[in-house]
């Protein structure tokens, strides 16, 4: 069986410590925001197989909603900010837990 690259471990890691460690005064939307670009950094292709078909859910949900494009054509919003302010705070919670889930997942994988 594949294991996840390292990279994918220790950048997850990152973004799971990134998501904890901010304040809790912060609201969760403005903090999932703040960690967006972790999904079009981190590819399914790192992960084993096992588990790159979660992270593609997880990419897939998050993106949902596509960029957001004013009248001129111009995006103005990409596609996962976009989608966290159309969540709602249990979706987005939901959605941490999920992450925080694949991760541990991962971290298995090199333990």
């Amino acid at each position: 069986m594949k294991q996840s690259n390292i990279f994918t471990y220790i950048e997850l890691s990152k973004m799971i410590e990134s998501l904890s460690l901010l304040s809790n005064s912060t609201k969760i939307k403005e903090r999932l925001k703040a960690q967006g670009a972790y999904f079009n950094i981190i590819d399914s292709k790192y992960f084993s197989e096992q588990l790159s078909r979660e992270w593609e859910e997880l990419v897939s949900q998050i993106k949902k909603q596509g960029s957001k494009i004013n009248e001129e054509g111009i995006v103005v919003m990409n596609a996962v900010n976009n989608t966290i302010n159309n969540m709602s705070e249990d979706e987005c919670d939901h959605f941490i837990s999920r992450l925080y889930a694949l991760h541990k997942k991962v971290k298995s994988e090199f333990v």
